[in-house]
């Protein structure tokens, strides 16, 4: 469910009064210089907020970057996944909707329509089906996420360990499209992760200098975070820390890898992209690829076109089929079957079919 709750003035007499000094200016700005190169200053901006310090930070400096910015409206945002105490997540719950009345600003609530499997995949697709509702419900372009730099480590770790090529090691990018389908995907808003550079250790550093504590708006600690039932719990509390002892600044080595891995993967679909136009012909059966410029190409340049031509035949081929591919390009009268249709040689083609488009 999606619903605008109304703002609840504040027991605390001192909520308002949040700290501002050049350790708050400094955070802030640079929030501010990560939203202008991706955010639209008049639509509105979801800020997802679990209430813990992370997301918390990502609100306060969102909304007082567009408040310096006289930019359009923030709103809170924070579901409940119900796998967790009724009275955890009502406090955390609570923590946020305090936070957003001392800022100013209005706050949306939600909870899955049904129970969610308790596995950290159900969890993320439960709460981003539901943010990209509300964004859209309440005419947001973007929504803000608390990602942090130690995040960014731990998403390429766990990428890399499940066999990831370079886009999934290029992690989490500070503006990304939505991550999961959703019933009006022509009105998905974009994924804004301004903290993506800054570290965990910043952020708390942030939140002291705001005084939250003192305010009674510490955020909250979420006690899933310690269990190493799940695996981004288990890189962080076991793998992170091993990590460092090789190198203090491992995060921020992975991090930088990421932003590399991601420039690279980019680059290289444009140029499949260009080589695509000279080398695919989509017809009525199917696709056809000059095998002997294929496989001129280098493979990285080459598997992206692949991929590219079967996209647009509805065939999403796995990296498997994909090198399969570039091996029956140089041998004539090869066939490979691929899930939803098949491949084939000839004299001077690689012709790829999906079922249902003609025959072979």
């Amino acid at each position: 469910m999606t619903a605008f709750d109304p703002l609840q003035p504040l027991p605390n007499s001192q909520a308002g009064a949040l700290a501002r000094n050049r350790a708050t200016g400094a955070f802030e700005r640079r929030v501010a210089r990560a939203l202008a190169a991706t955010a639209s200053d008049a639509a509105p901006l979801l800020v997802a907020c679990s209430g813990g310090p992370d997301s918390s930070a990502a609100l306060v400096a969102v909304v007082r970057a567009r408040q310096a910015a006289a930019g359009g409206e923030v709103l809170a945002a924070t579901f409940d996944h119900g796998l967790r105490p009724p009275a955890e997540t009502q406090a955390d719950r609570s923590a946020v909707e305090a936070l957003a009345t001392a800022l100013g600003v209005r706050c949306l609530a939600g909870a899955p329509d049904a129970p969610l499997a308790a596995s950290e995949d159900a969890a993320r697709q439960a709460r981003y089906r539901w943010l990209g509702a509300a964004a859209i419900e309440a005419g947001a372009a973007a929504c803000v996420t608390g990602h942090t730099l130690d995040d960014q480590a731990e998403t390429v770790l766990l990428r890399l360990t499940r066999g990831a090529g370079l886009a999934g090691a290029g992690g989490m990018a500070p503006d990304a499209p939505w991550p999961v389908p959703l019933e009006r995907p022509g009105d998905a808003p974009r994924l804004l992760r301004p903290l993506i550079d800054v570290r965990r250790a910043e952020v708390i550093g942030y939140l002291d200098a705001l005084g939250l504590a003192e305010t009674g708006l510490a955020p909250r600690r979420d006690p899933g975070n310690e269990t190493l039932v799940f695996d981004r719990n288990r890189v962080r509390r076991r793998v992170l820390p091993e990590l460092r002892r090789l190198n203090p600044r491992a995060a921020e080595a992975l991090a930088g890898f990421a932003h590399r891995a991601r420039r690279d993967d980019e680059a290289l679909e444009v140029w499949a992209a260009a080589e695509s136009a000279r080398l695919v012909r989509i017809d009525g059966t199917g696709a056809r690829i000059e095998r002997g410029e294929l496989r001129a190409l280098p493979e990285a340049v080459a598997a992206r076109g692949r991929r590219g031509a079967a996209a647009e035949l509805g065939l999403a081929l796995v990296a498997d089929q994909l090198e399969a591919l570039l091996r029956i390009a140089g041998r004539r009268g090869a066939r490979l079957d691929l899930a939803g249709g098949e491949a084939w040689t000839e004299e001077a083609d690689l012709r790829l079919w999906r079922r249902g488009t003609g025959s072979g």
